[in-house]
């Protein structure tokens, strides 16, 4: 699902700039709230027909045991593409070259927080993927496997 009209750290009923990973009163009741959206990265890499992913570790604090497309939040003052740049480095230890992207999806993740994930086709990269944080990494085919729906989506229009 793609919010459209919707901008980064912007409350949906109005223009006014939040902080990111601010609470924002819904106005329904001045005691009642909900979190911000969070930005977050994930790089898509192909090759011969399959797909890289990660399976999360069970003891991660969100959607543990997931099997994912790899990638992570965007920091404070960061770009979509310096965040995958970031993300790729750190998780799987190579250097992006070109990236497009091919889809915005929403998540709300096993803590109840909601992540807005920009999803990247990784053209090119250098370097040996090793997992840095994920519990396992490797090529899959099937896009069924993958645990979260946006993920699914996202490899649609890649496949």
């Amino acid at each position: 699902m793609f919010l459209r009209g919707c901008d980064e750290g912007r409350d949906f009923r109005g223009p006014k700039r939040l902080a990111r990973g601010s609470l924002v009163k819904s106005g329904k009741s001045p005691s009642v709230k909900r979190p911000l959206i969070e930005d977050t990265v994930a790089g898509i890499l192909v090759r011969e027909g399959k797909f890289l992913v990660e399976k999360r570790r069970v003891n991660d604090d969100s959607d543990p045991g997931f099997i994912a497309i790899p990638g992570g939040h965007v920091e404070k003052d960061e770009s979509l593409h310096e965040a995958l740049t970031r993300d790729m480095k750190e998780e799987l230890g190579v250097t992006i070259g070109r990236i497009t992207s091919v889809y915005v999806g929403l998540h709300r993740n096993t803590k109840g927080e909601r992540d807005r994930i920009h999803y990247f086709l990784v053209d090119s990269w250098k370097g040996r993927i090793v997992p840095h944080e994920a519990e396992s990494l490797y090529w899959e085919s099937d896009l069924h496997k993958l645990t979260a729906t946006s993920d699914r989506k996202a490899m649609k229009r890649v496949l």
